[in-house]
């Protein structure tokens, strides 16, 4: 899940660190490359700019999982569903219809990294699954090239974790940038993700487990969007 900012964004490195040798990047890589945990159940408080108390909750069992925004007295107000060889799915629960992929963030305002990646990353991993391409850069950072997407990857040491990742656009201008610090461990207490064209939110986690969960939902039964306004399926 994730968004950027400033034209030297590229050039960013964790503050009063310095750049990490090929060594030491070999081995935040082997540290951070492993599966998760276990199956992710985790709770957020989210702000954004319209909003400062929303909540986030994420379900992820292997690849496929859930992202719900609800209100904090209220109920959920938009339900994103993936899965592996299936188009991801934006259920808008107010206007009781569903968007395509490119609004996989739903209420966040933000662009998104792929899901699984995502995931991964509020898990304390690298945001790379199989297939994607990671790098050792000798600027002491990570790059990953995934399906039509590329960032680069900041780690810091004791333990290793991940404390920013900001976008490679194709024209080298500025793309999203994800904030993460508050690690207990590898995996990030906090994660500020912020768009180039000055959309933000901030996750604040409240709770997190492993394998707690009982399987994921169904998706909802609602009809596309484009269906409701008398448009094609």
């Amino acid at each position: 899940m994730v968004a950027g900012v400033m034209a030297g964004a590229g050039c960013r490195s964790a503050a009063g660190l310095p750049a990490l040798d090929a060594a030491a990047l070999a081995d935040a890589r082997q540290a951070l490359s492993g599966p998760l945990s276990g199956d992710l159940a985790a709770l957020y408080h989210l702000q954004v700019r319209s909003s400062g108390a929303l909540r986030l909750a994420v379900l992820a069992v292997g690849g496929d999982g859930r992202m719900t925004i609800s209100e904090p007295f209220g109920g959920a107000v938009s339900v994103t569903a993936w899965a592996a060889g299936q188009p991801t799915r934006v259920y808008d629960l107010r206007d009781g219809c569903w968007r395509g992929a490119e609004d996989a963030v739903g209420g966040l305002g933000v662009t998104a990294m792929p899901l699984p990646e995502a995931v991964r990353l509020l898990g304390g991993r690298l945001p790379a699954v199989a297939g994607d391409r990671v790098v050792e850069r000798a600027d002491g950072r990570l790059e990953i090239t995934g399906d039509q997407w590329s960032a680069l990857v900041t780690v810091a040491p004791d333990p290793w974790r991940v404390t920013a990742v900001d976008e490679l656009t194709p024209t080298g201008e500025a793309g999203w940038r994800v904030l993460l610090r508050g690690h207990s461990g590898s995996v990030p207490g906090t994660v500020r993700i912020e768009g180039a064209q000055r959309g933000w939110a901030e996750l604040e986690l409240v709770r997190l487990e492993w394998d707690g969960g009982n399987g994921l939902p169904d998706e909802p039964r609602l009809p596309p969007c484009g269906a409701l306004a008398g448009g094609p399926p």
